[in-house]
């Protein structure tokens, strides 16, 4: 049996989505989607350094999204969306 990831997001992640552009919406959306099947084997996404947890980002185009993988719950915590250059502040 193959499990599968939901997806969540905080307050903050959800708000950045409505308001970017949905052409860039669509692609985070699809890539999370992809995300759901096995949140670590995917080229776009990297471990956070420094961080605790299972804290990942992925990459898509200039965007990137910060997550947290819950194991024992099956759930992809999506923490922030934002371009590269804000995202880490």
């Amino acid at each position: 049996m193959n499990l599968k990831y939901k997806t969540t997001f905080s307050s903050e992640a959800e708000k950045v989505l409505g308001k970017i552009d949905r052409t860039i919406a669509r692609r985070i959306f699809i890539a999370l989607e992809q995300l759901c099947n096995d949140p670590f084997n995917n080229p776009n996404t990297k471990r956070m350094k420094g961080k605790e947890g299972n804290i990942y980002r992925l990459r898509v185009g200039n965007y990137r999204i910060i997550y947290e993988v819950l194991n024992n719950e099956l759930i992809i915590f999506v923490v922030r969306i934002g371009p590269r250059g804000d995202i880490y502040k």
